[in-house]
């Protein structure tokens, strides 16, 4: 069966990109996504957006600010009282926990949202560490440029970095990627479409405008073949999936 990704955790039941979200749903066997980006002391932190105003209660650019200040905001009390003094976790928390709670054969989809310096060599040598490599996607700034995915591979070439394909017209050329082992497809792909990636010895996300948030069409990606569904409402597609198993 495909692997759900719970796209930033369970975030219809707790706040984004939190532990408090990623904990749960690793434990349900799910895969999570994350947003990577740095602060200013070139820390790397968990946050979708640029700055700290929608999801904290504080204010200003991640990147004008240290990881110390960060770890100063309450990152929970914005979605509920009960997540009160939910913290902004870093990268290397985040990948602690999927260490400890990761069940599944990918447990994580890194998306990149900046390239600080040292960043990528922090990245690798992180999963590497917790022999998370073999779990682990990423996409983001990587998915959109090849030279990005030719410098993670210069980090580690077992780092599985994911080219993008927006529509059937772009397989071709995102299969024949030297740098990528994933394609992170945007559009509904059709079962040939699948049989062509996994013959090329490559792996799918399904994902894109229309899928992530449509459980009929994620289930129609299951069901064509595809390995991963990025999700944004993982539970009720898991008890779907599992009605059609």
């Amino acid at each position: 069966m495909a692997t759900i990704i719970a796209h930033r955790g369970l975030d219809e039941t707790h706040p984004e990109n939190t532990l408090a979200a990623f904990k749960p749903a690793l434990s349900k066997g799910m895969a999570i996504e994350i947003d990577v980006r740095g602060s200013k002391d070139e820390e790397l932190i968990i946050l979708h957006d640029p700055t700290v105003d929608r999801t904290t209660n504080g204010e200003g650019r991640v990147a004008d600010l240290t990881l110390s200040e960060i770890k100063k905001l309450d990152a929970g009390s914005w979605w509920s009282n009960e997540f009160s003094g939910e913290k902004i976790p870093t990268l290397y928390e985040t990948l602690d926990l999927v260490k400890d709670y990761g069940i599944a054969e990918i447990n994580l989809v890194v998306e990149m949202k900046t390239l600080d310096p040292g960043c990528i060599n922090k990245v690798c040598e992180g999963l590497e560490k917790r022999n998370l490599l073999n779990s682990t996607v990423g996409i983001g700034l990587i998915h959109q440029s090849v030279d990005v995915r030719r410098r993670f591979y210069e980090g580690s070439p077992n780092f599985q970095c994911a080219t993008v394909a927006n529509t059937a017209q772009e397989l071709t050329g995102a299969i024949a990627d030297p740098y990528s082992s994933w394609i992170y497809a945007r559009y509904l792909m059709s079962k040939s479409d699948v049989e062509i990636v996994h013959g090329a010895g490559k792996k799918i996300i399904a994902s894109g405008p229309g899928i992530m948030d449509n459980n009929a069409a994620l289930i129609a990606s299951a069901k064509a073949g595809a390995d991963t569904l990025m999700a944004y409402h993982p539970e009720s597609l898991c008890k779907m999936l599992n009605k059609t198993a």
